[in-house]
């Protein structure tokens, strides 16, 4: 006989964990099925893991401010101890350096509205906190087989938007694994190396009954939550939903690398998450003195989306490596630009407006939390209170399409209205069409 469970999670990343962490300890029986062999070996790996707050919209940034709470409480929040260690935050601070005047305005009067702290810096506060960065104006990002990209600066940058709290999580693989841990210990179950199959539903096709499984069995559960990252499209078309949604997603290939500090510069230390849209790209510290650098997605890149997830390239390419290395140098004028390459190259499961999902479906029982875009890992711990809040409440006969559940937020209190991201909004005319959302 089958086995049966309260709920089926489908991904055991940092989302999949989290929520089974926060049904379990409602008191569900809960059983994640996980292709790899242990959680947070997905895409959850591969990610920056930073806490930022500068959203295009009021909502997204409640949700960042509220989940930064999470990873600032982390270990109580668990409820319990892992004996790999815990993940922890790091907090650097983040500067928005002031190079599109409209996205500026735009963070600047959401962070105003939300109360988020922050502050307004010019060139001469710039200097002080961040010595070792050029202001040097070099016009939108392109390539390094355009001949703008070797010009003399237009002018200098006015300065950028500071919010203090930011920061980074330090091993968001470990940070999956601390979630699994408190998941088991509220009764909470895994198999991994397991992939799904099929979608089991009811005769008639409109609930969910489980799934089938790779080892050639079943389990049962009257709801199954999609946390597939970007195997999550193909989880719908498992459960029959291609098609049904307004907001799609689908996986995009991109890599992320990392550099050692300029000579004479304590990055570690004196550093700090910079996002610089001028040159595509964002960085922070990493460990060891070293920056981390990633991709802002500008539109000279073009967009590199994955048709089938068993062949993605998962090796730094030279191309990404050269530009990402020249681009930083750019902005940090004593940055030696390394021959040896070093980063991760995965998927995201980028939405149509790069906005998350966190919803039920059309097929009743099954969830989804996808979408993430690259941008979700900060809102792992308060996106999975909200999906677990989401399911007692469908589960009670709330009519969430119809009169869309506000959360209540567990720290600040926000009311966190899960309308916003609903499968079936409209496309955030706002969104930066990035990483960013």
């Amino acid at each position: 006989m089958a086995e049966s469970y309260d709920v089926i999670i489908i991904g055991a990343g940092v989302f999949g964990s989290g929520i089974a962490f926060e049904l379990a300890r409602r008191g569900m029986s809960t059983c994640n099925v996980d292709m790899h062999a242990a959680p947070g070996y997905g895409s959850t790996s591969s990610s920056g893991a930073i806490l930022r707050f500068n959203y295009s919209t009021v909502a997204g940034i409640e949700l960042a401010w509220e989940g930064n709470r999470y990873w600032e409480n982390f270990e109580s929040y668990l409820e319990t101890t892992d004996e790999r260690g815990l993940a922890r935050k790091i907090t650097t601070g983040h500067v928005f350096l002031r190079t599109d005047e409209q996205l500026y305005q735009l963070y600047l009067d959401r962070l105003s509205e939300t109360g988020v702290p922050h502050e307004e810096w010019d060139s001469t506060e710039m200097a002080e906190n961040l010595p070792f960065l050029t202001l040097d104006s070099f016009g939108e990002p392109c390539t390094l087989d355009d001949d703008r990209f070797w010009a003399d600066p237009e002018g200098s940058i006015p300065g950028g938007l500071y919010m203090p709290d930011a920061g980074y999580v330090s091993d968001p693989q470990l940070a999956a694994h601390n979630l699994h841990t408190a998941a088991i210990a509220k009764g909470g179950q895994f198999r991994f190396n397991t992939t799904v199959t099929k979608v089991l539903t009811t005769s008639d096709g409109t609930a969910v009954t489980g799934v089938a499984l790779s080892n050639n069995t079943e389990i049962h559960a009257p709801v199954v939550v999609n946390v597939g990252g970007p195997f999550s499209a193909s989880v719908n078309d498992l459960a029959g939903l291609s098609g049904r949604d307004a907001i799609t997603s689908n996986p995009m290939r991109h890599e992320v690398h990392v550099a050692a500090a300029p000579t004479g510069v304590d990055f570690e230390r004196d550093g700090m998450l910079v996002n610089d849209q001028e040159q595509g790209v964002y960085f922070r510290p990493e460990a060891g003195n070293q920056i981390f650098i990633g991709s802002a997605d500008p539109e000279c890149d073009g967009e590199d989306w994955v048709d089938d997830m068993a062949v993605l390239n998962r090796e730094i390419t030279e191309e990404r490596w050269n530009i990402q290395m020249m681009r930083l140098a750019k902005r940090l004028p004593g940055f030696g630009v390394p021959h040896q390459r070093k980063g991760l190259a995965d998927a995201y499961d980028v939405s149509s407006d790069w906005g998350p999902i966190y919803d039920r479906t059309d097929l009743d029982g099954f969830f989804a939390a996808r979408g993430t875009s690259g941008n979700q890992f900060k809102n792992a711990c308060v996106a999975s209170h909200m999906m677990a809040e989401l399911i007692v409440a469908v589960g009670n006969g709330h009519d969430h399409d119809g009169d869309p559940l506000v959360v209540t937020g567990r720290y600040t209190g926000a009311q966190l209205d899960m309308g916003n991201f609903s499968r079936n909004r409209s496309v955030n005319p706002d969104s930066t069409g990035s990483v960013l959302g």
